[in-house]
């Protein structure tokens, strides 16, 4: 998810960007991030939410000091990109009603005065809900999310040796995204389980185990070691795949 930020006055845009910058860098949030380029005027804008709306999801930060037409924008950027959410910034609340009554894409509405404690609760509120959302992994490309692989797709998820990747094995291939197992195992739900330290298997995509080896359905295995083992097998046992 590809965060734009609009604003005429570049000692705002530069302080938006600071925040947005280290409120995503302290969530380590893999799935968003912030556009370098100042966004000062209605054209420039389209060109970029439309660019980026075709990689996935975007957010723009309108300033609404900077843009009278704020609300016509804002409606052109719904018709324009499927899912665009918008957060506005403003010296007041006097347009606060206006946008929540108007825009069905508002995801935020900020005090430019109480701008660093209402804006990191809007950005950690999106962090969140897109997890929720997205059901999966995202996979990303030049800083967009290129697609989102299902949970109930994955196989298995293991360290590529040397880097800081791991591959995602599911019923469509193979790819690659920058995270730690240690890390990850942590996000994903009851279903994923160590089965050592460098791999997650999805128990309910085990088709068979024997001895410590772990089978899936598109005929590639995985072993599991003695230290995981105890905890892998009753659960799997449940899918009745035990050999």
């Amino acid at each position: 998810m590809e965060v734009l930020i609009c604003s005429a006055k570049k000692p705002l845009w530069k302080r938006l960007f600071a925040l947005t910058d280290k409120l995503l860098c302290r969530k380590k949030n893999r799935y968003m991030s912030v556009n370098t380029n100042l966004i000062a005027n209605r054209r420039v804008l389209l060109k970029a939410v439309k660019k980026y709306g075709t990689f996935g999801s975007v957010i723009v930060i309108i300033d609404v000091g900077s843009f009278a037409d704020w609300q016509s924008i804002a409606e052109e950027l719904e018709k324009a990109v499927k899912g665009v959410k918008i957060c506005l910034v403003s010296e007041s609340d006097s347009e606060a009603v206006e946008a929540i009554n108007s825009l069905s894409s508002l995801c935020g509405y900020v005090r430019e005065k109480q701008l660093s404690e209402m804006y990191a609760d809007v950005i950690y509120r999106l962090c969140s809900r897109l997890k929720t959302i997205c059901g999966g992994i995202a996979v990303t490309r030049y800083s967009s999310v290129e697609k989102i692989i299902p949970y109930c797709d994955i196989y298995y998820i293991e360290t590529v040796k040397q880097t800081h990747m791991c591959s995602i094995v599911h019923k469509n291939g193979r790819d690659e995204i920058r995270a730690e197992i240690s890390k990850l195992i942590e996000e994903l739900d009851a279903r994923f389980r160590l089965a050592r330290a460098s791999t997650i298997v999805n128990l309910s995509a085990v088709k068979a185990v024997k001895n410590s080896e772990i089978f899936f359905p598109d005929g590639s295995s995985r072993f599991c070691t003695k230290k995981y083992l105890p905890e892998l097998i009753p659960a799997v046992t449940k899918a009745e795949a035990i050999l």
